[in-house]
């Protein structure tokens, strides 16, 4: 509704001054005034079209509201008078002359009335402090307050989520804190009671094992011993757990001892190989040879006996010779083995340290492919000597100084006629090089790099 239609209807007023929101009923309208708008409290006025709002200036309003209508009703009974004396004065000419006349001061009326209206507008707008809202702006007011409340709700809602983790991990924290707690209490009782007087095998700790406790507090005693005797338990695994270790790196040792002492007995000639059989057929070779030489000459016996002691007395040194031989080679194979084994773990450090070396080189060196490929420094030197806009060129000359900027440092310096003679045999450049001004788009520029430094 609007206009007359919403005198006495319902509205809702906003008081900018206390930032709230007040029920009223629009009392009276005006086309120039607008809505007059009455609450049981106080009353608002308004002058948009639709809704009011009214900040706490409003006193200053009305009395510059009253002063104008006193003002326009003494210019209006003016004019009623001059009208008036118009209207005697128009009486004596003819009647269509009157109606023009009549028409043409109505338009100027109506004119002029319109203009004073708008005057009064701007002057009370300009004068007065209050502010005015129509309907569009307060729902776009409510809307913004309506987010503004949603995001403060989500804000609050985020907050609580925060607060709620935080309060979980404090939670957690106080747990662990409390098992630390038990755990250093059950370590200090395990250090101040022996274990042969906590667990030993005597009566007192049977019967007290085989009674069934009543109170809270043996109950917890109860736990406390299973605790300590698990703990007890839990050592002894350990240790156990280490002797099964210890056990087993020996039985390691004793393997790798047997596996060298075969690798030794491989390294010895077959020739000087024999097993208990072969020296048991040798012997018995020889007491036949002994008995037959003995059955041939037996006047020579003793003779053969001295022969045969020499024999075995020379065997005898030999051997003691041999086996003193082979201990010292022994080792001295010992103390290469364990250089060659230290040398082993050596090496097999030295590739644990290489391995990520060269992953790493081999990682840098694909980045560094795939850089050379992308032409990115070529690109932003190519730019840095400042190309032309219409053809995207540079000169030679800077392009010759960039190259020798770029040269790589394992290879030797060229000099600027050097560079142009490379790249006059590979056609890059014309042979007139020096005598005109040649330019170098960035493809030709990325080729005479590649002729230059890559070839």
């Amino acid at each position: 509704m609007r206009g007359e239609q919403a005198v006495g209807g319902r509205v809702q007023v906003y008081w900018e001054g206390e930032d709230e929101w007040f029920d009223g009923v629009v009392a009276a309208y005006s086309a120039e005034r607008g809505y007059y708008v009455q609450s049981a409290a106080e009353s608002a006025r308004a002058a948009s079209p639709r809704d009011s709002v009214v900040d706490n200036n409003e006193a200053d309003a009305e009395n510059y509201d009253e002063a104008e209508e006193e003002n326009e009703d003494e210019q209006e009974a003016a004019k009623h008078q001059a009208g008036e004396a118009d209207e005697a004065e128009r009486e004596a000419t003819p009647v269509p002359e009157q109606e023009d006349l009549t028409q043409n001061e109505r338009a100027a009326l109506s004119s002029t009335k319109q203009k004073k209206i708008a005057r009064r507008a701007r002057a009370f707008m300009r004068s007065s402090a209050a502010f005015f809202r129509d309907e569009d702006t307060l729902r776009e007011m409510r809307q913004e307050l309506r987010h503004e409340k949603r995001t403060l709700a989500n804000q609050l809602q985020t907050l609580t989520m925060q607060l709620a983790e935080k309060q979980q991990v404090s939670a957690a924290l106080k747990g662990e804190l409390q098992q630390l707690k038990t755990s250093a209490a059950l370590a200090n009782v395990m250090r101040q009671v022996p274990r042969s007087v906590s667990f030993s095998g005597s009566p007192s700790g049977t019967l007290k094992s085989l009674s069934k406790p009543k109170t809270a507090v043996q109950w917890g005693e109860r736990v406390l011993d299973q605790k300590l005797e698990n703990q007890c338990l839990a050592d002894d695994l350990l240790v156990l757990k280490t002797a099964v270790q210890e056990k087993q790196l020996a039985i390691q040792r004793k393997q790798k001892q047997r596996d060298e002492m075969n690798t030794k007995l491989a390294r010895v000639p077959r020739r000087h190989l024999c097993t208990l059989v072969d020296v048991q057929v040798e012997i018995a070779r020889l007491l036949e040879e002994k008995r037959a030489l003995e059955s041939q000459s037996p006047p020579h016996s003793s003779r053969i006996e001295m022969e045969t002691l020499a024999t075995s007395e020379a065997g005898t040194a030999t051997k003691t010779a041999l086996q003193n031989e082979l201990a010292s080679l022994e080792i001295t194979a010992e103390r290469y083995k364990e250089e060659l084994r230290q040398w082993a773990l050596k090496i097999d450090c030295e590739k644990a340290r290489l391995a990520p070396l060269e992953t790493r080189l081999a990682s840098l060196q694909e980045e560094l492919r795939r850089f050379e490929n992308s032409q990115v420094l070529l690109r932003s030197v190519f730019l840095r000597l400042v190309p032309d806009v219409r053809d995207g060129c540079v000169p030679s000359e800077a392009a010759l100084a960039a190259f020798q900027t770029l040269a790589p440092l394992d290879r030797p310096t060229l000099s600027v006629e050097d560079m142009i003679i490379r790249l006059q045999a590979r056609g890059i450049v014309s042979s007139d090089i020096a005598n005109q001004s040649q330019r170098f788009s960035f493809a030709q520029f990325v080729d005479a790099f590649d002729c230059l430094f890559k070839s």
